[in-house]
């Protein structure tokens, strides 16, 4: 009796499936249309970003090849020019689009255009958030506030980038972010920042120099 039903039910089945085979075999090709769709976007992605950062290496190595023996009006117009080439790739995602922004915010940088640098470190830093790059666009991005007078838009950054525990210059922001609390005023946080340098990093350089403002402070009178 088991035999007969299991014989009937798979009857049924192979019936239905038969009846609507072209839907399946439908289901099926879509399917496969899909995967290869993916597939073939994912190749082309993967290549365009190949491409790109072969191009950003490209208009780096033209900036920088033997530019020690460059004239200032020579050197004024490689950056020039790799500011163009570079820009075109600035409004690319990810790490293509991160790494133009860099470049460029590099250049801008060394003509003294910080306003625009910083820009570009923001750029860079929005395309890459999870990245390694974020803590330094972060950094930079400070650094370029601070040339402009925007104090408070540096400390927020400087403090960005100390957040960040693997970031490699992480003492580096950290005191700088201290700074220009004590700058401001804000004495007591100043201390506490730069009483976590100290401790968490004894005997960096920076942590040294933590340890140094926190007694000036205490000397002025400016903390207990």
């Amino acid at each position: 009796m088991a035999d007969y039903e299991e014989v009937t039910a798979s009857k049924k089945l192979a019936g239905f499936i038969e009846k609507r085979k072209t839907v399946f075999i439908t289901i099926l090709i879509v399917l496969v249309c899909l995967l290869i769709g993916y597939v073939v976007c994912a190749s082309i992605a993967n290549n365009n970003k190949v491409k790109g950062l072969q191009a950003i290496d490209e208009i780096t190595f033209e900036l920088t090849d033997k530019s020690s023996s460059l004239s200032d009006s020579e050197i004024t117009a490689r950056l020039n020019t790799a500011m163009e080439k570079a820009s075109a790739y600035t409004s690319k995602g990810g790490i293509v689009g991160a790494r133009a922004n860099m470049l460029c915010a590099d250049i801008a940088y060394q003509q003294k255009k910080y306003a625009e640098s910083a820009d570009f470190w923001k750029a860079a830093a929005e395309k890459s958030k999870k990245s390694y790059i974020a803590p330094l666009c972060y950094f930079n991005l400070a650094v370029c506030s601070e040339e402009t007078g925007n104090n408070a838009d540096a400390t927020a950054y400087y403090k960005l980038a100390a957040d960040n525990k693997n970031f490699v210059m992480r003492t580096h922001a950290m005191f700088s972010y201290a700074r220009l609390l004590e700058a401001n005023g804000n004495y007591a946080d100043a201390a506490a920042t730069y009483t976590e340098l100290n401790d968490s990093f004894s005997g960096d350089a920076w942590a040294n120099l933590a340890k140094s403002r926190l007694i000036a402070l205490k000397k002025d009178g400016k903390i207990e």
